[in-house]
């Protein structure tokens, strides 16, 4: 019997991408969700709303190992404290298949700093990040023009006091999975 090299050594674990996002804190989510019912009386589908409202920063390819990946962010966020987010006007990116809706950062120099400090802890990529917090994919243009009402009140701000792992192998189709939260400071 002839016995190959995966035989006799295991498969290598496959390549993945790790992506840390800040969430917003309790009463960040309650005006989000308060928002996303305006949206949705605007005529936004459930459907196209965020399912999961974060701040993306930057992340790191590595050999799948959640728990090195997990070890290295807790450690890291164990010497930090929550971040003030400040959040800019409604805004969108063009994209196939309609528009993404957004609210901008107002503030970004201290997350761009967090986010330089935090890759460089965990091994990762800094990256040129245009922040924002996305609330909708897929929105047609014209409906744009309809959330920029007045009266729909948009959050100013919230406190990020945790990080999400988003993951997903590299080359695999579809989205990214959470794979756990670490809270900050401890």
């Amino acid at each position: 019997m002839q016995e190959t090299q995966m035989d006799l050594f295991g498969a290598s674990a496959p390549r993945c991408e790790y992506y840390p996002v800040l969430l917003p804190d309790l009463p960040g989510l309650l005006a989000i969700t308060s928002l996303n019912q305006h949206l949705e009386n605007q005529g936004l589908k459930h459907s196209q709303l965020t399912k999961m409202p974060h701040i993306s920063l930057g992340g790191i390819t590595c050999p799948e190992n959640d728990e090195q990946v997990f070890t290295d962010v807790r450690a890291f966020l164990s010497t930090q404290i929550p971040l003030l987010v400040e959040f800019t006007e409604v805004g969108y990116f063009p994209g196939r298949g309609g528009i993404t809706l957004k609210l901008g950062i107002q503030n970004p120099e201290p997350i761009l700093e967090f986010n330089k400090l935090f890759m460089t802890a965990i091994g990762g990529k800094i990256t040129k990040l245009n922040l924002h917090l996305t609330l909708a994919r897929y929105v047609d243009l014209a409906l744009f023009e309809k959330v920029k009402q007045p009266e729909i009140i948009y959050p100013k701000l919230c406190i990020s006091r945790s990080v999400a792992i988003l993951k997903k192998v590299v080359g695999e189709k579809g989205a990214y999975r959470n794979i756990g939260v670490v809270e900050f400071g401890g």
